[in-house]
């Protein structure tokens, strides 16, 4: 049995865009893409422009969002929302925005949430300062 940590399915591996078939150890499936259905009957106004904007946006970056059309729903009328309330210079409550943030997070709206997630941060050597002259 080898030590460490088991390793990712290739089908995971092909959606983060890290697999490389010279190391496939089987023949990979590459999941067809399936049309994104069309947008929830509730979704009116500014937040189906939304709807329309942020699907165009990721099918560019060829992100699937096919099977969250609901929580994308949920996220164009959060942020239609939060707009609709700063345009009128209302109060923003910041349940709405952290809830914005964690949908801009789960949709990799985000600088900091597009960045692949450092796998093995640098530990800092707790002996590195032995024997240098202390900062003055």
């Amino acid at each position: 049995m080898k030590r460490g940590t088991k390793p990712l399915p290739a089908a995971k591996k092909v959606l983060r865009g890290t697999f490389q078939p010279c190391r496939a150890r089987a023949a990979v499936v590459v999941p067809v893409e399936a049309p994104l259905g069309p947008p929830p009957a509730w979704l009116k106004g500014s937040a189906l422009r939304l709807w329309g904007e942020k699907t165009a946006i990721y099918a560019r970056r060829g992100q699937s969002v096919v099977g969250c059309e609901s929580a994308l729903a949920q996220y164009c009328q959060v942020e239609a929302d939060l707009i609709r309330r700063w345009q009128h210079h209302a109060d923003i409550p910041v349940a709405l925005i952290n809830a914005h943030r964690i949908y801009a997070n789960e949709f990799y709206d985000t600088p900091a949430s597009q960045q692949g997630a450092q796998l093995h941060p640098r530990a800092t050597n707790r002996f590195a300062q032995n024997g240098r002259r202390p900062a003055s």
